[in-house]
């Protein structure tokens, strides 16, 4: 059950030089809740991910982080505050699986745990990346790729979790796993804000559904509301302004 708010926007504003993306953007994600943002390419969900993650500097409004107001904080010392980000399948090709993940235990440094202990952890969640810890990542697939960043996340353990375009270019079988992991840290009481294209995708995992259109947000609805009214979610999917 979700609990306390561990992710606030309110009034969320900005884009890029003199074009603005968005337009007063407010929500929350709380402790153990996964939130899915959903709509079409072009509305503003990437953009507001960076924004909120510290990557770029909104003009207006303002993040909160476990009820800190972080809008001014560098995206680099967000994780210590509790703040991880998936942004795609990056990772240092040249580098082993292994020495990726310890990498990410650097920055974080938020327990007395040592960081060895961490990275078995994480690979211990992940058979196909344990097999392939030695390797350069470079040689990983792409859902492998994205296993590996998501092991990330198992060694920053944050408080609140965004991952954007997280299924895209995935096959269905790669996503079913990774979505068993969110569930997982929805359960040890990790807020996700999951960006998604496929709506289906969303419904199988997230409690609450936003839907974007032109930077702002125009409806929010549950998995059961959508799944009661096909029509309501094809539409707000591309992009008409359902009432």
């Amino acid at each position: 059950m979700a609990g306390d708010i561990v992710l606030q926007t309110t009034g969320l504003s900005g884009g890029y030089g003199s074009i603005q993306v968005l337009f007063g953007i407010d929500l929350t994600v709380r402790r153990g809740e996964t939130v899915a943002l959903c709509g079409p390419n072009g509305v503003g969900k990437s953009t507001l991910v960076r924004m909120i993650s510290g990557l770029s500097r909104p003009s207006a409004g303002t993040v909160f982080l476990n009820g800190l107001d972080v809008t001014g904080v560098p995206g680099a010392r967000r994780p210590r505050l509790g703040m991880s980000t998936v942004i795609g399948q990056q990772a240092f090709g040249s580098l082993s699986v292994r020495d990726n993940l310890r990498m990410h235990t650097y920055p974080v440094n938020r327990t007395d745990e040592k960081p060895t202990t961490s990275v078995d952890g994480a690979l211990a969640v992940f058979p196909r990346l344990r097999a392939r810890a030695d390797q350069p990542a470079s040689t990983l697939s792409g859902g492998e790729r994205q296993m590996l960043v998501l092991a990330k996340t198992l060694i920053q353990r944050p408080d609140v979790l965004l991952i954007d375009e997280f299924s895209l270019g995935l096959a269905p079988v790669v996503v079913g796993g990774l979505l068993e992991l969110i569930r997982r840290l929805a359960t040890a009481g990790v807020g996700t804000l999951l960006i998604e294209q496929s709506v289906n995708v969303a419904m199988s995992v997230a409690d609450r559904l936003l839907f974007m259109e032109h930077g702002t947000i125009i409806a929010e609805h549950t998995p059961a509301e959508l799944r009661e009214s096909p029509d309501l979610a094809r539409r707000l999917v591309l992009g008409g302004h359902a009432s």
